[in-house]
């Protein structure tokens, strides 16, 4: 027997439309729960859709870029003097 991977009907019930992600521990869990089942956190504000680790990623290279501009515009300022 050959696996095929997953039907039609499992790719459309495991969709991002119905999971998201823990605000807290960031374990995939059902968009509907009330409590996350790995940290125990009361989701009283819903899930996240963005993965945890694009979202950690995005902040860092925001961080990093506001750094980079910071030390740039210093320098040029310091170059006056």
């Amino acid at each position: 027997m050959h696996d095929e991977g997953p039907s039609e009907e499992d790719i459309e019930r495991f969709s991002s439309r119905e999971t998201g992600y823990c605000p807290k521990c960031g374990e995939e869990v059902w968009d509907d729960i009330s409590k996350c089942p790995s940290c125990g956190i009361w989701m009283q504000q819903g899930t996240s859709h963005r993965d945890p680790v694009s979202t950690t990623f995005r902040r860092k290279s925001i961080m990093l870029i506001i750094l980079v501009l910071l030390v740039g515009f210093l320098y040029s300022v310091l170059r006056l003097f």
